[in-house]
């Protein structure tokens, strides 16, 4: 009776030792804050809204027509920053404008600028040019620069701005006229995606929207002008896909979980008035897991090109159906719960989600976690499972990612973090398997990170650290939770994201039992073939490797990709 007893005490030591879901050792200080976003701006003089592309840090405004002839000067009429950030024209003359994000970076580091700070109200001087330079500091005085290319119109001064005298066209539809023609280029210089549905030029896909973030993140941004031509209602695969307002992006995120995304059909493709489309026909197929660039023009051969994506969501990631204290399908999500539970069904007004929490046991402590993982598939023994020093990563014991073919944009979650000085991790790796498997892999099994998107903070609010996968985070709703809104970064992750002090890239085991599992991963180009997901919440970031604060919390709830 001892012996048994002795054995399910160290089972429940074991559990929360290996209740891991992160591969980091960085808890956040506080500090003055780097944050230097640029959310928002925009002129009095401008013709439209100005086209923001946030991944490269360029902005593009059209001046309205004026009686003078001058566009000597601007006035801010609106403009969001970062908070305690400040706002700079620069001083220096620069010739090329980068757009690799480090060297942007770097360059940014280099420039002078006006101590003066820019407010809404402010009026700036144009170049002559058309381009001007500017900076946002952080309150630590990290400066980020931005590019914004002015246009002026091309009519005589003395008429009207096209935005007072031209209407939107009529709004009746009708179904697309399509030829067979092929589709006219869009000017692209990034490689073409080698997975498209057909061999014909007009099935070619967008330089894989989804491969680089430049090319999805500055269509996310560009809006429309009233008078284009435009597409009102498209449905794939006999779905309604989802139009954002004034934008080019339109997406498709709920098909069936591992739809064959390279094969679906254009069902219907309504357009504004006068409008046509010669890139795509309706009753066709595409590869829109890649992307789709659809071209709609007028008969004034004015043209816009349209970004089309489809995907689906990972099932059980409403985090409403539970058995127990496991997320439904279990197949899909995991914990390390043992007899100690640091993951459970949690709901507090009209909200079910789950809670996190890190615990600790005899000096241990061990983080809460959920994962689309399975926890311990090798069967390690609860005596060898407790031993620190024969388990150094507790992530070691899991079998990291599930299947998944999709390639989204964005992901959304809604949460909440008491960490007392703890710092959560919640984190998306897109994966391409050669040899399809963590276990026991081979020489020849390459596993190579396709996307990423990370969050780490102390706090629920992104305060104490930089996380630059991150695109904006909500107040609290009534039930206390806030949305988190991450951007994936196919290709190399963005400097300073939280992967950087991780294992992800680890080239060694730290376990030298034979059953440790190597879910480490080598850099990829972007654009691989997903195989598949790993998605990781952990109320301790460092928690695999035993470190936390007892009682730090997470809370989640309504896990949402966005194509």
């Amino acid at each position: 009776m001892g012996i048994k007893k002795t054995v399910l005490k160290w089972a429940a030591i074991a559990g929360i030792l290996a209740t891991t879901a992160s591969c980091t050792a960085d808890i956040d200080t506080f500090g003055t804050s780097d944050y230097r976003v640029l959310n928002e701006i925009s002129f009095e003089e401008q013709d439209g809204r100005p086209s923001i592309s946030a991944n490269e840090q360029r902005i593009a405004v059209k001046l309205s027509s004026n009686k003078d002839c001058s566009w000597d000067s601007v006035t801010i009429d609106d403009l969001s920053i970062s908070s305690l950030a400040t706002f700079h024209t620069v001083l220096d003359s620069i010739g090329s404008f980068p757009k690799d994000s480090t060297v942007l970076d770097s360059l940014a580091r280099k420039v002078s600028y006006e101590s003066k700070k820019i407010k809404i109200g402010s009026k700036i001087e144009i170049p002559e040019n058309d381009t001007l330079y500017i900076v946002v500091v952080s309150e630590s005085g990290i400066p980020a620069l931005w590019q914004i290319a002015f246009s002026k119109p091309s009519e005589s001064c003395d008429t009207k701005s096209d935005k007072d005298s031209d209407k939107e066209k009529s709004s009746s539809s009708a179904k697309s006229e399509s030829s067979d023609k092929s589709s006219s280029s869009t000017g692209s210089d990034s490689p073409k995606s080698s997975s498209s549905a057909s061999s014909s030029e007009s099935n070619k896909t967008p330089d894989s929207p989804a491969s680089t973030a430049s090319s999805s993140e500055s269509s996310e941004e560009t809006h429309i002008p009233a008078d284009a031509p435009k597409i009102f209602s498209l449905k794939i695969a006999s779905m309604e896909a989802t139009i954002d307002s004034g934008k080019i992006h339109i997406h498709l995120d709920t098909l069936p979980f591992l739809a064959d995304l390279s094969n679906l059909e254009l069902t219907e493709l309504e357009l504004s008035e006068g409008a046509t489309c010669e890139s795509h026909k309706t009753g066709e197929t595409y590869d829109f897991g890649v992307g789709q660039e659809i071209v709609i023009k007028n008969s004034d051969g004015e043209s816009i090109t349209y970004i089309v994506k489809a995907g689906y969501q990972i099932p059980g990631s409403s985090f409403n159906d539970w058995e127990g204290d496991d997320v439904i399908p279990d197949s899909l999500w995991g914990n390390a719960n043992t007899l100690i539970t640091t993951t459970k069904k949690y709901t507090s007004g009209s909200m079910t989600g789950a809670r996190i929490a890190t615990t600790a046991l005899l000096g241990k402590t061990a983080s809460g976690s959920l994962y689309t993982a399975d926890f311990n598939p090798n069967n390690v023994g609860t005596l060898s499972m407790a031993s620190s020093s024969t388990w150094p990563d507790g992530n070691e014991l899991i079998n990291f990612g599930k299947h998944f073919n999709a390639r989204p944009e964005y992901a959304e979650v809604k949460f909440s973090y008491d960490g007392s000085g703890d710092s959560c991790d919640i984190y998306i790796l897109l994966e391409s398997r050669d040899g399809d498997k963590n276990i026991n892999r081979g020489s020849d099994d390459i596993n190579k990170l396709v996307a990423s998107t990370w969050y780490r903070s102390t706090t629920d609010d992104n305060t104490g650290r930089e996380n630059p996968d991150v695109v904006s985070i909500s107040d609290k709703d009534e039930n206390g939770m806030r949305t988190l809104r991450l951007k994936f970064r196919y290709g190399t992750p963005l400097e300073n994201s939280p992967i950087e002090n991780s294992s992800t890239f680890a080239t060694s085991l730290q376990s030298s039992n034979k059953s440790a599992i190597d879910n480490s991963l080598i850099q990829g180009e972007g654009n691989e073939s997903v195989t598949h997901i790993r998605v990781v919440f952990a109320s301790s970031a460092d928690g695999n490797h035993y470190k936390g604060v007892k009682n730090a919390t997470l809370i989640i709830d309504d896990l949402k990709l966005i194509y």
